[in-house]
């Protein structure tokens, strides 16, 4: 698609209500949870996994579920990202920021982030009551489309940085004070194998690392929707982290295992409201016993 013609998209769809847009999205979420068949094995698979203790019908429920939260999440991108600073602020209750502020003013902090409810949304938000903030994210293949979701990304002031631009930015970022949101909810190839849900997962090891060389804290940040409207909270708790010992690698293992920790009990609590289809549990995908 053009870039011109995805513009006039969001614009036309801007100027329709964001209620009736998500209750469109959502419907189509839901069709399209019967139409993509690969997609509701992977969901179902992962279900099974996360919840081996529910029956098939919930998980074939939450999974479709899951799709018509994102696709409700999909279709309200064209207000989250057009809409007036002072309109999101009214859909949006913000909770814990001013712990992180706090903690911001002494050295830099890291919201630990997932892919949970309209996660853009949970970015902007984060941008308009932390500064400096930046967020570390994976670009789209077409450069041009790239560069605009990254305008309406930083709007009220955030950074984005590519995950392939390497991380030599982020160590001065965080001495002078910055906040730095890092997904840690989806695969990555290089990452350290980390249970997350009763599995193991390769889970990427940035927050362990800068809490153990610069004593940097850990946040959890979760945009919760409230029912199935656009109402939201967006919740900063700190993590707990484990005291770290002599071995490196072990460190990293027991920080990122207390963050998945959080981040799954906030999962847990609505589960329809986290991305089902992608391959967390990758290195199960390839094992012949795996669920």
């Amino acid at each position: 698609m053009a870039l011109w013609l995805f513009k006039a998209l969001f614009s036309l769809l801007y100027r329709i209500p964001v209620r009736w847009l998500g209750a469109l999205g959502a419907g189509l979420g839901r069709v399209l949870y019967y139409a993509l068949a690969k997609h509701r094995r992977i969901t179902r698979r992962n279900l099974r996994r996360a919840y081996p203790q529910h029956e098939a019908a919930w998980h074939h429920r939450t999974g479709r579920e899951s799709f018509a939260e994102l696709g409700r999440t999909m279709f309200e991108l064209p207000y989250v990202f057009l809409a007036s600073r002072d309109d999101l602020l009214t859909c949006v209750t913000i909770e814990g920021a001013d712990e992180v502020q706090a903690a911001m003013q002494q050295q830099g902090v890291i919201l630990a982030a997932a892919h949970h409810s309209n996660w853009e949304l949970g970015g902007l938000m984060a941008s308009m009551v932390l500064q400096p903030f930046a967020m570390i994210y994976r670009p789209m293949k077409n450069n041009k489309l790239d560069g605009f979701l990254r305008q309406c990304r930083e709007r009220f002031g955030m950074k984005t940085y590519s995950r392939f631009d390497g991380i030599r930015w982020l160590p001065p970022y965080l001495r002078d004070g910055g906040a730095v949101g890092i997904m840690v909810d989806q695969h990555m190839s290089q990452g350290m194998q980390v249970p997350f849900m009763g599995h193991l997962a390769n889970t990427t090891t940035l927050p362990a690392m800068f809490a153990l060389r610069q004593h940097t804290p850990i946040y959890s940040i979760f945009l919760h929707r409230v029912g199935h409207d656009f109402r939201f909270r967006l919740v900063m708790e700190p993590i707990s982290l484990p005291e770290a010992g002599d071995n490196r690698e072990d460190n990293q293992y027991q920080i990122m295992a207390a963050i998945g920790e959080r981040v799954a009990a906030r999962i847990d609590e609505r589960p329809e409201l986290w991305l089902w289809l992608h391959k967390r549990w990758w290195i199960l995908e390839h094992d012949p016993h795996a669920v």
